[in-house]
């Protein structure tokens, strides 16, 4: 019994290796014109190059004796020790997005053209969706870093985009923070003489002073709420089209492919073999 089954699958893979045999020039020419096809269109396509960034939260000094709750009895937030959330939600943002491609005026950069017949609103959106998709931000949670990375056909533009995103993101959040302390500045120096307490009032002085150094800190900018790790620079290789990778994969889906029509046929040609053979008798 045993012998009878090996024996037939003998046959088998014999059956399956002639058809192979038989049907050899159209697989070869699958997969040559599928190669070289690719080989073509990856060689036509457009290089594209990847800059890349890494940076990481400033961390805030902390409040010392209790100054952050006493801030809290009176309505005013202090800002965390790490703003890592903020970074990273502003960087995905529309926001931002909208800021730089004004301010550095990247509309004609992304869209290649002007587009005629379109709003100014209809152009902004046409303009953060370009970036978005080039634009890639991923927190690596396990070492507090934000890697940021821009893919564009020239790499110094690709470059400059990058740079441009971390200039606006450090005047956006020191402007923000300004804006914040002033506030909370105002708002403070506003209940000094609704209080008698001399004891409520230092803490109040304590809380002006604070607000008064985060808005000289914000002033500064240069690493105020992040720091850069590994700044931009312009990539000597491109990352697309990966040619090589491409002919490999084209070579093993036109040999799979090059496969099943070979046996696809051979079924096509057994079925009309029967049909003339009904057909006769």
């Amino acid at each position: 019994m045993e012998t009878k089954e090996s024996s037939y699958e003998e046959i088998n893979l014999i059956d399956y290796i002639n058809v192979l045999k038989k049907h050899r020039k159209l697989i070869l020419v699958i997969i040559a014109i599928t190669v070289v096809t690719t080989g073509i269109v990856s060689f036509l396509m457009p290089k594209i190059y990847e800059a890349k960034a890494v940076i990481t939260p400033a961390v805030q000094p902390r409040e010392s004796g209790g100054v952050g709750a006493i801030a809290a009895q009176f309505g005013i937030t202090t800002p965390p020790s790490s703003n890592i959330s903020e970074v990273v939600n502003l960087l995905k943002s529309n926001i931002l997005k909208e800021k730089v491609i004004k301010r550095y005026n990247l509309l004609p950069v992304l869209l290649k053209k002007n587009p005629s017949g379109k709003t100014e609103n209809e152009k902004a959106w046409m303009g953060i969706r370009a970036l978005k998709d080039i634009l890639k931000v991923n927190f690596n949670q396990k070492e507090n870093i934000i890697e940021l990375s821009v893919q564009f056909n020239n790499p110094k533009i690709a470059t400059d985009i990058l740079s441009y995103f971390l200039t606006e993101l450090t005047d956006h959040m020191s402007s923000e923070a300004k804006r914040v302390a002033v506030t909370n500045k105002e708002y403070l120096e506003s209940l000094i003489d609704k209080h008698s307490d001399p004891f409520i009032k230092q803490k109040i002085y304590a809380l002006i002073a604070q607000q008064i150094e985060t808005s000289m800190m914000a002033e500064v900018k240069e690493n105020f709420a992040f720091k850069v790790l590994d700044p931009p620079k312009i990539p000597d290789e491109k990352v697309k089209p990966k040619i090589r990778l491409n002919l490999i994969l084209s070579f093993v889906v036109s040999l799979f492919g090059g496969i099943f029509i070979a046996f696809f046929k051979e079924y096509l040609e057994k079925i009309k073999g029967k049909g003339k053979e009904i057909t006769s008798l």
